[in-house]
């Protein structure tokens, strides 16, 4: 009966099925049908102290996927509120277009030849913000298990008892992190399929809703003191403080918010049985069992938004001086999502260096340069160049462009002997030459 005790609990330790059966098969061989019952009570509450994989679904409402949809909606929700708001705030103010759908194309053409007096800079600007996340689910579990008998054999001669007591514990740690990134433009956010997506218009069947509303118009998650990561966490109220931000004089063009939400569950259980002893037979006296159980979610949201270029009222000094120079007038026009990768990067490696407390060879604004390259290109390949976004380089990255593509070319036609120099040079409409 002990071996079996013994060995149950190290079965609970190593998180595998935890069988009652063996406990119950060894107490049917006692007398009493009260020793069954007993370990039967010890075997299931056992049960309930192993998890093998945690995960955020274990104990939230809502899954990981609906947490991010939930959160991009409440974003997206911040940002139309701005959109109703530069409706008017233009002269005269803009009427007859919904600000749901204004980042389509087409919506906006027709707007601009409406409204001429748009400032039609400002709204191209706009619609090229870029947003970046990234999400971080880290979850630790922790889970205690022990259990102990006592057994009693009365003796006559001499008079007395015999005592054998067995007992056993389990501690089992188990941690979960997961991390991923994705990334939004405000012109697509401003679409009628997004649109839909966030009112659950023609989702699937197996779609978790995103707002809690019948109908819409979209409202977001209910605030959620006990889980806050499933409830709305202020993305709304971040976007519209960036945007506010950014028509100030000497405003920013990036913009980061980093949150963390802590929760911990505690758990505990125990149980005592103390039976009277029988003259003369070997019994079970007393027996005690105890659970407890942790969990820690730590969750982090970290948010990027940025224009496809610094703004000019951003230029330091040196830069006013340097006008001259193309490349410095206003700063580069990088792509946007190149930008907002490249700004949560940077974030991203601060916060490691202070959890760390050590810092790196290369400062992060460095070492983020090589790796957002390998994700996104820095310009637009139409006003600068494609790889490094500099509008001096663009006409040379043309030129070796149209040479790879004669020599790949000439490589298909079986034609090796072609130089590298032979294509010709084309025309910079923009009137730029090679450097020297």
């Amino acid at each position: 009966m002990r071996t079996v005790i013994v060995e149950s609990i190290r079965q609970l330790g190593r998180c595998r099925s935890f069988d009652p059966w063996p406990l119950k098969r060894a107490a049917a061989r006692r007398p009493s049908s009260r020793v069954g019952r007993i370990c039967t009570v010890l075997a299931a509450m056992a049960l309930t102290g192993c998890s093998i994989h945690p995960l955020v679904d274990d104990v939230s409402p809502i899954p990981t996927e609906a947490i991010v949809a939930a959160a991009r909606c409440e974003l997206r929700l911040g940002l139309v509120h701005q959109v109703e708001v530069w409706f008017a705030d233009e002269d005269p103010p803009v009427t007859g277009f919904d600000p749901n759908t204004i980042g389509n194309a087409a919506n906006l053409a027709r707007m601009k030849k409406r409204f001429p007096k748009v400032k039609e800079s400002h709204w191209d600007d706009y619609m090229d913000i870029a947003i970046a996340y990234e999400w971080s689910f880290d979850i630790t579990e922790t889970n205690h298990a022990d259990a102990g008998v006592g057994f009693r054999l009365p003796t006559l001669n001499p008079v007395g008892a015999f005592d054998l007591t067995a007992g056993g514990n389990a501690n089992a740690t188990r941690q979960a992190k997961r991390t991923f990134k994705n990334q939004d433009k405000f012109s697509t956010l401003l679409t009628q399929d997004w649109w839909n997506f966030c009112n659950d218009v023609d989702r699937s069947i197996e779609h978790f809703p995103n707002t809690p509303a019948d109908r819409p118009p979209f409202q977001p998650q209910p605030v959620r003191p006990v889980y806050p990561i499933t409830g709305t966490i202020g993305l709304a109220r971040a976007v519209t403080s960036f945007l506010k931000i950014a028509v100030q004089d000497g405003a920013l063009d990036t913009f980061t918010d980093e949150l963390t939400f802590t929760t911990t569950f505690d758990g505990k259980v125990g149980g005592a049985i103390t039976l009277a002893p029988v003259p003369k037979e070997f019994r079970l006296v007393n027996a005690t069992t105890n659970l407890a159980g942790s969990r820690l979610d730590i969750h982090k949201v970290k948010v990027s938004m940025a224009f496809p270029k610094a703004r000019v009222t951003q230029k330091s000094e040196k830069q006013k001086v340097d006008e001259l120079l193309k490349d410095v007038v206003g700063g580069y026009e990088l792509n946007s999502q190149w930008r907002a990768a490249y700004t949560l990067c940077v974030i991203d490696a601060r916060s490691r260096e202070d959890d760390f407390k050590n810092l790196r060879l290369d400062p992060p604004e460095v070492s983020c340069l090589a790796s957002t390259d390998a994700f996104y290109p820095r310009g637009n390949g139409r006003t600068n160049s494609l790889l490094l976004g500099r509008r001096s380089e663009r006409f040379e990255e043309r030129v070796n462009y149209e040479q790879q593509k004669q020599r790949t070319k000439a490589l298909l036609q079986g034609r090796p002997d072609v130089s590298p120099g032979s294509p010709p040079v084309p025309e910079d409409p923009a009137g730029s030459k090679p450097r020297p």
